[in-house]
């Protein structure tokens, strides 16, 4: 099965990095930590009514994202494979 390339669209350094797939869903990286040694990140694919609030106050998606932080066992149900997704690698890549 082909790789779902993502496009980098928007990053909160810190928080969250914002991808565009082909067929235009959203996939945001958010950063979380299970312990407090370990830096980890789970992509989730925003809802419809999550893509329509980040679209008119991008301070929706730094919310979430301290949500995640802060909750994150309460997202893990909506974390996808990132074997299934070809990700921009950010040392490469310019930053939005």
């Amino acid at each position: 099965m082909p790789k779902s390339k993502l496009n980098k669209i928007d990053i909160e350094r810190w928080r969250y990095i914002l991808y565009e797939t082909p067929d235009n869903k959203w996939i945001a990286s958010f950063s979380y930590s299970p312990q407090s040694f370990i830096d980890l990140s789970m992509l989730i694919e925003l809802t419809d009514d999550e893509k329509i609030k980040a679209t008119s106050d991008r301070q929706f998606l730094i919310n979430m994202a301290d949500k995640v932080r802060n909750s994150y066992k309460g997202f893990l149900e909506r974390a996808l494979n990132r074997d299934n997704y070809e990700i921009p690698n950010s040392k490469n890549e310019k930053d939005n």
